[in-house]
């Protein structure tokens, strides 16, 4: 090692020199403090030998200077001193001492305190080269997490979370959140959304969110039905996690221009149903398993169909809501999560009750969890806009001069949801995605009055109450199931026009038909039934009935013009 000896008393200071030279060190040499701390300055030593006693700066205030301006480095001093009383002794470990050695000199005892602090010298820098490893390995990795993070965010994107009727929180507990929230508009208007909490926290339980967000916004922006996306969630979960992850979820499909909800909770605490006109609230229990446990033969989705009035919010959280700790180790709990969520039913500020009183919770500690939690309120969604403007470009792209036929028995009307396979094939024609709404508006409508009325021989009458829509979705599905016999056939045709094109949607069904002269033009809009054909009256070009009203034909033509709007 590199010692330096800063002793005034040159006899003493040839001793030691002595001493420490025959045990293999090299030695530096002061008279006094101020060239014991220029020598320090210049070439910091591995030891210092500390006269406690030196005229001017004594070596209790180099002492204090050297840990102060080293503090970084591990620089160990031993006071040499002819002191040995207690008081001063002490001050010498005070001062910023490692030890301390008296005179006379005792070879031995100090060669045997030099090797102890060469010992601690070695081992200080093999800890010092770890740490500097652990940290270099430590901002590597991060920087990964920061550029993995990123390509999280971009899958599992905002999507329509910061529309103006939705409020939300996301708090995770490390870089990578294990908690999943997600929200995107249908193509036909309402929206979907979907709070899913993977097993576990970090990197590990947000791998999930990568394969299930990719799902839910294309499967969303495609039109499938809630219950289609579920499955398909599942069973690409199911395949990818390992066994003992899973995520639980609540999945929300709501229609603000029907003023219902499709709904199902798979494991997630329960949701509820906020009423600002009374202040009443209703849970939405767990009815299934969380997704990723069983493959879809025995997932048997079962979805909620209820009314979502005008004055009505849905409000979903993650278990981090609920079992978040404060400094006494008082977990939030559901009763607490009831009370800030009546206390703001009324006003309208569920949302802000429940935020404010879990501050405590999950800021005054180290957080244990992911928090997550939204509030969704009943909006009316902007009108259909069937003057719509597009930028002139090439329209005839595409197969746009193409024509696409689906026939459909029971066991595909059971199983097969044809509008997503039809859209994605219309959406590719040149322009006519441009007028995406009024298209999936008029294809949906077809298709569910052909299933529904026409194959199922359901009767749109039910829903004129809430109760009644309930039951008629109910009556759906039981029907659907037992369809033995029965077909819906569609024949989608597209032609060229100038700077434009003309499209013939013709759907047939195995049903009775109706009494297709009663159709009004207009349709009331109170109430959850007859807006169907009214509406398509609206949006197509021709709509003509014939067999009986169990063949329809409508025409849409659409023009690729120049928006004056800027």
């Amino acid at each position: 090692m590199k010692i330096l000896i800063a002793e005034d008393n040159f006899s003493d200071r040839l001793i030691l020199k002595k001493i420490i030279e025959s045990q293999g060190h090299e030695v530096l040499e002061a008279e006094d403090g101020v060239q014991a701390l220029a020598a320090c300055n210049e070439a910091p030593p591995d030891l210092v030998l500390l006269d406690a006693l030196m005229p001017g700066i004594d070596g209790f205030e180099v002492a204090r200077y050297l840990k102060k301006q080293y503090s970084a480095h591990y620089l160990p001093i031993i006071f040499i001193t002819s002191l040995t009383d207690t008081e001063s002794l002490v001050k010498c470990i005070e001062s910023g001492g490692d030890d301390f050695f008296t005179k006379p000199f005792n070879q031995v005892i100090l060669n045997a305190k030099i090797n102890a602090f060469q010992r601690a010298k070695e081992l200080y820098h093999t800890v010092t080269e770890q740490k500097n490893e652990i940290e270099y390995h430590t901002q590597h990795l991060l920087q990964e997490q920061r550029v993995a993070k990123r390509i999280f965010d971009n899958i599992a994107h905002k999507g329509a979370l910061d529309e103006p009727y939705i409020r939300y929180e996301v708090s995770p507990m490390s870089v990578f959140n294990g908690d999943i929230l997600l929200a995107a508009k249908r193509p036909l208007g309402g929206l979907n959304v979907f709070l899913g909490d993977f097993t576990g926290h970090g990197l590990a339980a947000a791998i999930g969110a990568m394969p299930a967000s990719d799902i839910f916004f294309r499967m969303t922006t495609k039109g499938f039905e809630l219950y289609e996306i579920i499955q398909e969630m599942n069973t690409r979960l199911n395949s990818v996690l390992p066994t003992g992850y899973f995520c639980c979820a609540a999945v929300a499909e709501i229609d603000f221009d029907n003023n219902s909800m499709k709904f199902i909770n798979c494991g997630l605490p329960d949701a509820y149903i906020i009423n600002r006109n009374t202040g009443e609230l209703e849970s939405l229990h767990s009815t299934h398993l969380p997704l990723g446990i069983l493959d879809n033969d025995k997932l048997n989705v079962q979805i909620d169909m209820r009314p979502f009035k005008e004055g009505e919010s849905l409000f979903i959280c993650s278990d981090g809501v609920i079992e978040a700790e404060d400094d006494t180790n008082q977990m939030f709990g559901e009763h607490r999560l009831l009370e800030a969520l009546k206390e703001g039913a009324t006003s309208g500020c569920a949302f802000e009750q429940v935020h404010e009183r879990l501050k405590p919770f999950h800021r005054s500690r180290e957080q244990a969890d992911d928090v997550t939690y939204i509030e969704v309120k009943n909006h009316k969604e902007y009108e259909f806009d069937v003057f719509h403007t597009v930028d002139e470009v090439f329209s005839k792209a595409g197969p746009s001069d193409s024509t696409i036929e689906f026939s459909l028995g029971p066991n595909s009307l059971r199983n097969f949801n044809p509008l997503p396979v039809l859209t994605q094939h219309l959406m590719s024609i040149g322009n006519l995605r441009s007028y995406r709404t009024q298209v999936l508006t008029i294809l949906t409508e077809l298709y569910s009055n052909a299933l529904e009325h026409g194959v199922l021989g359901l009767n749109s009458e039910l829903k004129k109450s809430a109760h009644g829509f309930a039951e008629y979705y109910r009556q759906r599905e039981q029907r659907l199931k037992s369809l033995q016999q029965g077909f819906v056939n569609i024949c989608i045709s597209h032609l060229n026009e100038s700077h434009g094109g003309s499209l013939e949607i013709i759907v047939e069904d195995s049903g009775k038909g109706f009494d297709y002269q009663s159709v009004k033009v207009q349709s009331s809009q109170d109430g959850l039934s007859g807006r169907g054909y009214p509406l398509i009256y609206r949006l197509a070009d021709s709509l003509e009935f014939s067999n009986n009203g169990s063949r329809v034909k409508v025409v849409f033509k659409w023009k690729a013009r120049r928006s004056t709007e800027k």
